[in-house]
């Protein structure tokens, strides 16, 4: 004989408002897909909270959510509706990604967020949690946590760090730290004393001869390291070394610009037989 299931009364109370909850929910999902495909991403926004308040659990929707905030979202402008995109961007990103931790494009998301949000703390921490959770990962992320370590400015951590990492990895972290060092003083002199020039001159410097070491023609390394003397000459009291790091500048300068000749008349190279 077919069993016969008897609910409580309450439950078939609760349970057709429920379906109908998660029938409305995914309306307004849709209808935030929709208006996301049309650039509408203030209403589209809206859809997704919505459809969130409905379903809790239609936890995939944070993605949407946070790319909504992020389309929205302006770095550098302070304004508090601004900020408070960058904020449910991060919010958003943060949740979905505690349901589905191996996308990482969305962990990319997250980090670009917090970097143009100025949140550097927050993306250390971020990245710190995740390298604990998902060791295999931790060249890739100290490879992030390089980056931001050098747009926040504390260059000697950043320098510390890049001996962790290994291969092109490296020479980009160690091409940032040069790049940093050499964009602050360059553009912001007045701040240093005589002393933390130099030490900071001579910091970018190693570190893009280092980058150079692993990758011989890397020419945005060549060009930065040309600058870098050019400061350090700026600095240098004696004569006759001013002279000689002119010219050495002069000499990389030189070498940048024939790597990148050479680069260019290589012959482009043929695709795959498939």
């Amino acid at each position: 004989m077919q069993r016969i299931l008897i609910l409580p009364v309450a439950a078939l109370l609760v349970l057709p408002a429920v379906g109908c909850g998660k029938v409305q929910a995914r309306a307004e999902l849709k209808q935030g897909n929709s208006l996301y495909q049309q650039e509408q991403y203030a209403k589209a926004l809206e859809n997704y909270k919505r459809g969130m308040e409905l379903d809790p659990s239609a936890t995939f929707a944070w993605r949407s959510v946070g790319l909504s905030a992020l389309a929205l979202y302006r770095p550098g402008d302070n304004d508090p509706k601004n900020l408070q995109y960058a904020d449910t961007a991060v919010d958003a990103f943060e949740k979905y990604l505690a349901e589905y931790p191996d996308d990482e494009k969305v962990e990319d998301y997250l980090l670009s967020t917090y970097v143009n949000a100025r949140k550097f703390d927050e993306a250390l921490s971020f990245i710190e949690r995740r390298i604990q959770e998902k060791p295999e990962e931790a060249t890739k992320l100290n490879g992030y946590q390089i980056r931001i370590l050098t747009q926040a400015g504390r260059l000697d951590k950043a320098f510390q760090l890049a001996s962790q990492v290994q291969g092109d990895e490296r020479a980009l972290a160690l091409y940032s730290i040069g790049v940093s060092a050499w964009d602050k003083v360059f553009h912001d002199p007045g701040t240093m004393d005589f002393d933390s020039k130099n030490r900071l001159i001579d910091m970018g410097l190693d570190a893009l001869k280092k980058s150079l070491d692993i990758k011989p023609d890397y020419v945005d390394s060549m060009i930065y390291y040309g600058l870098l003397l050019r400061q350090k000459a700026a600095v240098e009291t004696d004569g006759a070394k001013r002279l000689a790091l002119q010219d050495e500048a002069t000499m990389w300068q030189k070498k940048a610009i024939d790597a990148r000749k050479k680069a260019a008349a290589q012959p482009a190279q043929a695709p795959a037989n498939t």
